[in-house]
């Protein structure tokens, strides 16, 4: 119990450094019953170590519920730091920032016991004064006296917590959920071609990749079409699932070009899971190219 009393900061940083482990647990109710008092109350904890001596520190219920306050206010501010400083945000980049603050917050926790613990740690006890005569004996020994308003200042903290804690539930279980972080993205890769890609007898193929930057599995259709006067389907339709944060990557097959005009080909990615507003149209990422053969003659070719 000593120990506890004076490395807490380092005890409470491990806790939170072990939430990582965390995702091993199934997703559901247990994994949130072990994870949300962790992300609540240690930084929120950490914070109330930062900022107050320990003879000055909240105790009991008002400590839990200012700690549960600030512990939210955290987990608000940690995708901000990440938005302001360019970093996507995501499960994994929140996580980091938060132990980042958590680890500072228990150095500055740490240093605030380590510089007030008492003479057992090498340290010189206060000089005590003489006994104030007009106070009992009770009074007089106690190393700070409480404020006249912090009982209803730890009810008041008690409530709001509650409060703000069942507010948070109720909206995550009624109100609907925000569109997941991250982004969808589809591009040719190889080398950099300027102007039309040039189609050899044999035909020739396009590398493309897609990255799907978010934190669910998603199902696509997967299309090329010749576009002109007369637009037709070159290649699919291909059904693509992507797996949160991976990247799929693909050839597209040209064949070859029966004279030297110059095509173009557009290749489509079209998100086959229904829209979360069943009016909107499904969502559609493309990319093109123009292609020719150089080796046949273009007079036959309509004027670019």
């Amino acid at each position: 119990m000593a120990v506890w009393r004076w490395a807490w900061p380092c005890c409470a940083l491990l806790l939170f450094a072990a939430l990582a482990a965390v995702r091993w647990i199934p997703a559901g109710y247990i994994r949130a019953a072990v994870a949300v008092p962790v992300v609540l109350l240690v930084p929120g904890s950490l914070t109330l170590g930062a900022i107050y001596g320990v003879r000055r520190r909240p105790q009991g219920a008002v400590f839990v519920c200012l700690a549960a306050l600030l512990g939210v206010a955290w987990a608000a501010f940690g995708p901000l730091i990440l938005y302001v400083s360019g970093v996507l945000i995501t499960a994994d980049t929140t996580y980091l920032c938060l132990l980042a603050v958590c680890a500072v917050l228990a150095v500055l926790a740490q240093a605030r016991i380590l510089i007030k613990r008492p003479a057992e740690s090498g340290q010189v006890p206060l000089p005590s004064g003489p006994a104030d005569a007009d106070l009992p004996d009770a009074q007089t020994n106690t190393p700070e006296m409480s404020a006249p308003g912090s009982r209803y200042a730890a009810i008041a903290a008690i409530i709001g917590g509650l409060g703000l804690l069942a507010g948070g539930a109720y909206a995550i279980d009624h109100l609907p959920h925000p569109a997941p972080a991250g982004y969808t993205w589809i591009a040719w890769t190889g080398p950099k071609v300027t102007g039309a890609v040039s189609i050899s007898p044999a035909g020739t193929t396009l590398p493309f990749q897609i990255i799907h930057q978010q934190p669910d599995t998603a199902a696509f259709r997967l299309e090329a079409q010749w576009v002109g006067t007369r637009s037709r389907l070159m290649a699919g339709p291909l059904a693509v699932t992507i797996g949160p944060d991976r990247t799929f990557s693909g050839h597209l097959y040209v064949p070859p070009l029966r004279n030297g005009c110059t095509y173009r080909i557009v290749l489509t990615l079209t998100a086959t899971q229904p829209a979360a507003n069943p009016a909107d149209d499904p969502q559609t990422w493309s990319i093109n190219a123009d292609v020719r053969d150089p080796a046949k003659s273009t007079k036959t070719c309509p004027d670019q």
